[in-house]
């Protein structure tokens, strides 16, 4: 079994993220009609666990090559990401909690409220998945000089 390199990994991590903010937003989009209970309840089942790992990732491989940068700024900013993972863990929550709420026809909010909370979730986590890409693309063309 060959082993993924921890770069190509993360950057795996961050493409399944972004295949789900599609999912979110597909979903945030059709509001007020109805969604499909079953799409709702796999991503409520999924999300918390997939952000998870990939932020449990990122600290494994990204903060640490941060962190121990020359570059005060870059030292900064993986205090900075990490403080976006609490951000993001607690708001994965409450999309999580909506996503079920849909999938058993019971929602929790109002369509406007539930698609304006996905819409702010997946904006944000696809801000900051390609943030993290551009830091590892510029961090491995360092590494190749």
């Amino acid at each position: 079994m060959t082993q993924i390199p921890p770069l190509q990994m993360l950057n795996r991590g961050y493409l399944i993220l972004l295949d789900v903010c599609d999912q979110l937003e597909a979903i945030a989009d059709s509001l007020p009609n109805s969604v499909s209970a079953a799409d709702c309840a796999r991503l409520a089942a999924e999300i918390v666990d997939l952000l998870a790992r990939t932020h449990r990732e990122e600290e494994a491989i990204l903060l640490p090559m941060l962190a121990s940068s020359q570059r005060p700024e870059l030292r900064q900013l993986a205090n900075r990401l990490r403080g976006e993972h609490d951000y993001d863990d607690n708001a994965v929550i409450e999309v999580r909690d909506a996503l079920l709420s849909l999938s058993t026809s019971r929602p929790l909010h109002s369509p406007d409220a539930t698609g304006y909370l996905l819409r702010s979730f997946f904006e944000s986590l696809r801000r900051h998945v390609l943030a993290e890409q551009d830091l590892l693309a510029i961090l491995a063309d360092k590494s190749a000089r």
